[in-house]
C-alpha cells in the first residue's frame, strides 16, 4: 500500500451536516476498499482563483490516506459524479519525505503607525493627501495644453 493525500472542494452553500456527511462518506469508503486513513484535515472556507462551476468560494478537505494504487481510480470516479464536489486531486506522497506539518495561519500584518511632528500618532488617510517635497506634481510631468 502506498501513501496518498486528496484535497477536494466542496460548494460553499452546502449545510455543515452536508459537509460533514462528505467527507465520513470518503473516510468509510477508503477504509471499506482496505485503506486507512492517517489524517483528516478541514481546510473551511476558502476564496477560489477563478470561478468553478458558478462559485467563488469552496469549503477545502485535505485527506491523508494507505491504499492500494488500484482504489484511486475509484476514489477519483466518486469525486467525478458527486455534485457536490467542484473541484478535487489525488497525489501520491513519497513515503520517505512524508511527514505530516499542521497548516499554519496566515500571518497577520500590524498596522502601521506614524507619528505626527506633534508625537501624536496619525491615521492613515492623514498621510495619503501629502506629497513629499522631491515628488512632482501631474502638470509637471503633463503639462496642459494651451489653445
Amino acid at each position: 500500500m502506498r501513501i496518498y493525500e486528496t484535497v477536494f472542494v466542496m460548494k460553499p452553500d452546502l449545510a455543515a451536516d452536508v459537509q460533514n456527511g462528505h467527507v465520513e462518506f470518503y473516510k468509510e469508503n477508503i477504509t471499506k476498499n482496505g485503506g486507512e486513513i492517517i489524517a483528516v484535515v478541514p481546510w473551511g472556507k476558502l476564496t477560489l482563483a477563478y470561478k468553478v462551476k458558478g462559485c467563488s468560494e469552496g469549503v477545502y478537505t485535505l485527506i491523508q490516506f494507505k491504499a492500494d494504487t488500484s482504489y484511486v481510480m475509484e476514489l477519483e470516479k466518486r469525486y467525478k459524479y458527486n455534485e457536490d464536489i467542484i473541484r478535487y486531486a489525488v497525489v501520491m506522497i513519497d513515503e520517505k519525505k512524508f511527514k505530516l506539518k499542521p497548516r499554519k495561519d496566515p500571518v497577520k500584518r500590524e498596522r502601521r503607525v506614524e507619528k505626527r511632528p506633534d508625537g501624536q500618532e496619525a491615521s492613515d488617510t492623514e498621510f495619503a493627501d501629502e506629497e513629499d517635497e522631491d515628488s512632482l506634481a501631474m502638470e509637471d510631468i503633463f503639462p496642459a495644453e494651451e489653445k
